[in-house]
Formats: C-alpha cells, sequence, structure tokens
C-alpha cells in the first residue's frame, strides 16, 4: 500500500482549554464525559481528503501544563507541518496567555509553520462571534476559528482550514513526509519531577 503524505499538526495552549477534547472530536467524533490532563505528549491519526488529495493527519496532543510544557523537545516544534493554538472563550486567562504561546512557536517551530488560533467552547456562550479572539489572531496574521468540541461544531472545519494554510504554504510538505518514518516516539514524557501537579 502505497504510503500517504504525512501532515504533522501540533495542538497547543493552556491546560483545560479543551485541546484533547477536541482532537479526540476530530479524530474519533467523541466527547469524553470527563478527560485526564495530559502528560506530556500522545497523538492521534486521522486519514482526511484535502483538496482532492489523499493525506494522514498525525495530530499532537501536549500537555498546557508549564512545567511539562518547557520540556517538551523542540524537535515537536521544528517538525510540525501546522499548530493549532487553543484557548477558552470562557477563559480570559487562557485568551492572555496566547502571546506567550506565540513566543514560544516563534522562537522553536519552523518559520513556514501553519498556525491557526481556535477559542474553544462556543456552546457556553451566547454568541456567534468573539472580537477579541479575531482582533488577537489578526495581529498575528493568522485565521480564528471558533469551535466547539461538545457539540463537534467547526472542530473538521479548523482541521481542514489548516491543512490547506500547509499545502499552499509549503508544498513541499507533503513531499517532504512521503517517506518520512515517525521518528517522534508515541509518548513523550518529560523526566519525572518531585512537584505537586495540583
Amino acid at each position: 500500500m502505497e504510503e500517504l503524505p504525512t501532515l504533522k499538526i501540533l495542538t497547543l495552549g493552556d491546560a483545560s482549554v479543551g485541546k484533547t477534547s477536541i482532537l479526540l472530536r476530530f479524530s474519533d467524533d467523541e466527547f469524553p464525559k470527563t478527560t485526564m490532563p495530559t502528560i506530556g505528549i500522545e497523538y492521534k491519526t486521522k486519514y482526511t481528503e484535502i483538496s482532492g488529495r489523499a493525506l494522514k493527519l498525525q495530530v499532537w496532543d501536549t500537555a498546557g501544563q508549564e512545567r511539562y510544557h518547557r520540556t517538551l523537545a523542540s524537535t515537536f516544534y521544528r517538525r510540525a507541518n501546522g499548530i493549532v493554538l487553543v484557548f477558552d472563550l470562557t477563559d480570559k486567562t487562557s485568551l492572555e496567555h496566547v502571546e506567550s504561546w506565540m513566543k514560544q512557536i516563534r522562537a522553536k517551530a519552523d518559520p513556514k509553520v501553519a498556525i491557526i488560533l481556535v477559542g474553544n467552547k462556543m456552546d457556553l456562550i451566547d454568541q456567534n462571534d468573539f472580537p477579541e479572539g479575531k482582533a488577537l489572531a489578526d495581529s498575528y496574521g493568522i485565521p480564528f476559528i471558533m469551535v466547539s468540541a461538545k457539540s463537534g461544531k467547526n472542530v473538521v472545519e479548523a482541521f481542514n482550514t489548516l491543512s490547506e494554510m500547509i499545502i499552499l504554504r509549503d508544498p513541499t510538505a507533503l513531499q517532504d513526509n512521503v517517506a518520512a518514518t515517525e521518528t517522534l516516539s508515541q509518548r513523550h514524557k518529560p523526566p519525572p519531577s518531585n512537584q505537586c501537579c495540583s
């Protein structure tokens, strides 16, 4: 069987903004009633079609806690073709932290990496737009999409938008990843810490 081109996508954002729920909705069309905090990094694979081209999306779910994120190897950033940066529409602090996440991305990721800003939990707010998120995304020159991992609204659209951006921005991404082996571990866990994970 011919190996499909693989696009590697990172999900980033504060703890509890719904990164894992978004990933599970996209990959398995499920919404978990409860989720445990992600420790380190894990991934899911989704086969899809973008602009008539069959692709494999490898979506990496990262821990939001700062002490884990500090140990996230630059390799994960450099290997990413796209990044889904998530904040919680009901949590202003998570929106404020987008700036620090963008600094990490600019410092560690490939300059050609495609990025979208995603506001999750739109099912909990009574509005179909979020000017603060749109303005912030505009300031970085990236798209802004509101989603609901719970209902599934706009989740697939967000990943499709990012995939199309990757292909448009760097057409070689498809060729570069066709024969690439999965050199990244399925689970990357940071060294043990004596700190309590409260």
